[in-house]
């Protein structure tokens, strides 16, 4: 895809380009590149939205599961009438309507070791927005191999948390979580895939616009119940026989 802005993207994404941060160089880099969100729940189709929204040039989602009717206290995405659809081609179609000027790549599948590297091809950033799967490990396997940035978030209740992963540059995701994310909770309060999908998107549209991580060696962590924000340090570990060999 060519990364050149029509006049119609331009004035589309003029209140962006409007800023000394960002500008149009920003732009056309985001419009240039491929995103690949495990998940199209309520964080991933969160996320996938904002990032449309804001001109991600490509963004292929991964998910192999159908909408049930709990999916639509958590996804403002999906409709009733949607119930039993696969959830990707739902927010694929769905998101074209948003933004044309977007492709939308939905797979709908497993991450598996088999599709690992067919589905992070061509890739510029990964976003593991499936807590309660083992995506994050198989993640951290591409963003190893190929030297990429990964951006975790996990919701539970009425927390949540999201940090960077970036092997060889910072912690990779096997050494800096230690323990895996909790398990899913038959609770979730409705608004808190939004708040982390916003923030995922927010991240991720640093890395991609050339602002850098913000949270790569941070874990934020929202508490929700008392709407407070605190930070945990993670590093990359020399014993990790992950991401070991790109530090030395």
């Amino acid at each position: 895809m060519a990364n050149n802005l029509s006049p119609a993207e331009i004035t589309r994404y003029s209140y962006q380009i409007a800023l000394r941060e960002w500008g149009r160089e920003a732009q056309e880099r985001l419009k240039a590149s491929r995103v690949l969100i495990a998940g199209a729940g309520g964080l991933g189709s969160a996320v996938a939205l904002h990032l449309l929204a804001t001109g991600v040039g490509t963004l292929r989602l991964v998910d192999d599961s159908r909408i049930t009717l709990t999916d639509l206290n958590l996804s403002p995405l999906y409709r009733e009438r949607d119930l039993g659809k696969a959830k990707v081609a739902t927010a694929e179609r769905r998101l074209k309507e948003v933004n044309p000027f977007v492709s939308v790549e939905a797979q709908a599948k497993t991450l598996t070791e088999t599709n690992l590297r067919r589905l992070t091809s061509g890739c510029a950033l990964l976003i593991d927005a499936l807590p309660d799967r083992p995506a994050g490990p198989l993640l951290n396997q591409a963003a190893i191999r190929h030297r990429l940035p990964l951006i975790h978030a996990w919701v539970g209740a009425m927390d949540g948390h999201i940090t960077t992963f970036w092997p060889g540059v910072g912690p990779c995701y096997t050494c800096a979580l230690k323990e895996p994310p909790p398990p899913p909770e038959a609770a979730l309060m409705g608004p808190l895939p939004g708040i982390m999908g916003a923030l995922l998107a927010w991240e991720a549209l640093r890395i991609l616009g050339g602002l850098g991580p913000a949270l790569l060696g941070r874990l934020l962590v929202f508490k929700g119940r008392w709407f407070h924000f605190r930070e945990e340090t993670l590093r990359p570990q020399p014993s990790c026989p992950h991401c070991r060999p790109l530090w030395s």
